[in-house]
């Protein structure tokens, strides 16, 4: 191999690949899932959820040998066999979920705090809300906060780490509004553990709640909204810790990165569907949703703040409002915002985070990489939603907080 200058090493490494012309992502993505159950038969994540089903409805007839025509054939990484990689698209994912009128949501966790700040914008928007609850006292807090005459609200009682229970769930909101079109995985366990200190059951509650619950939702969800086909959404609500661990929470910050990563990769595997997807990373949110009303939180008025926290916020805490926080979220869901990030004031210290990853890659290390070693790498050294989320960014919006695309 000849010797390459590290200069232009480190130009050809970092430049993004240019997209192809084939805008037929859904053909693409149709052709993939053929692909994909033709090298691993039903054992892959797609099936796993659900999505079987889903790509046979959508395949091509097959032809006299037994192939659909237009599969690609399979490709290689280092010897393996893998599905081939759809075209990519040119422009990020159109919204599914532009139009929240009239459309059915079902928020866990969402009888007080954050989610419950979701749910209010929700049923402002004119949606269908369903709460996911688990303490009553809560949610008959919650209920006065919804304005009468939006439209309706459905108290559902739901321990989010029951796989079980996620199935029984979409029943009932199938029973009672027909279908789902967005569901916001908002429950989350607020461990303060330390990673290197934390006990089995300290990881496990936090993985159950901040992890295993979300992908169970995906797998429960998502075929439902597929097949439904009119446009849907799925929300995880992390934290800036999912992008900056930036305070000594380590358990909470790792479980809160792979809901992030999950995100990500149902965005890779859905461009071409009719579902979207985001991860909700807010920073400090009042959890009281009577702040600000008038009027007191009857159930914290039974059931007060530890005095320590007391002594910490004299007076009103300096969070964002839960509300405000809910429309961003649905501002973010009808313009399918990859992440929906709400405190800018995170934005330095997430800047140094990925300055920190960039500037250790040796991409100046001589001599380069083998050609070999690169070729077999292409189809993971580029993931397309990022330059394509970057595009979709730079159009200008009015407001942040609106939740229809007409203001």
């Amino acid at each position: 191999m000849s010797a390459k200058d590290p200069s232009k090493m480190r130009a050809d490494l970092t430049r993004s690949p240019a997209l192809p012309a084939d805008l037929d992502r859904f053909g693409a993505e149709r052709r993939r899932f053929l692909a994909e159950s033709a090298v691993y038969g039903t054992g892959g994540i797609l099936a796993e959820l659900g999505l079987s089903r889903y790509a046979a409805a959508q395949a091509p007839p097959a032809t006299a040998g037994g192939a659909s025509p237009g599969a690609p054939a399979t490709a290689h990484c280092f010897g393996m066999r893998r599905p081939p990689m759809a075209p990519e698209p040119k422009v990020s994912q159109p919204a599914p979920l532009h139009d929240l009128e009239g459309k059915v949501a079902y928020i866990t966790a969402s009888s007080d705090g954050i989610g419950l700040g979701i749910a209010r914008a929700a049923s402002n928007a004119g949606m269908k809300v369903c709460i996911g609850y688990r303490n009553e006292e809560r949610l008959k807090a919650a209920l006065p906060l919804f304005k009468p005459g939006n439209a309706g609200v459905f108290p559902v009682k739901h321990d989010v780490t029951d796989r079980q229970a996620w199935a029984r769930v979409l029943g009932q909101i199938k029973s009672q509004y027909g279908r789902l079109h967005l569901v916001v995985n908002n429950a989350g366990d607020k461990s303060l553990a330390w990673a290197s200190k934390a006990t089995y059951a300290q990881w496990d509650n936090a993985v159950a709640v901040n992890y295993t619950a979300t992908y169970n939702s995906v797998a429960v969800c998502l075929p439902h909204m597929l097949e439904h086909g009119e446009g849907s959404h799925i929300v995880v609500t992390s934290s800036m810790s999912g992008l900056l661990p930036g305070g000594p929470f380590g358990v909470y910050t790792a479980t809160k990165i792979a809901a992030v990563g999950l995100i990500e990769a149902l965005r890779v595997e859905l461009e071409g569907t009719t579902v979207g997807t985001s991860a909700f990373c807010p920073g400090g949110v009042n959890t009281d949703n009577y702040l600000g009303t008038g009027e007191e939180n009857p159930f914290r008025k039974s059931h007060p703040p530890p005095a320590a926290f007391r002594r910490f916020f004299k007076g009103p805490p300096p969070g964002m409002d839960p509300l405000e926080a809910g429309e961003r979220v649905l501002n973010g869901v009808i313009h399918n915002d990859l992440f929906i990030i709400t405190h800018p004031e995170y934005m330095p210290g997430t800047h140094q985070r990925f300055e920190a990853m960039l500037a250790s890659e040796p991409v100046d290390e001589y001599p380069p990489p083998p050609e070999a070693r690169v070729k077999g790498e292409a189809p993971v050294l580029h993931c397309g939603i990022y330059p394509r989320e970057i595009v979709h960014r730079k159009q200008k919006r009015k407001s942040f907080r609106s939740v229809t695309l007409k203001a």
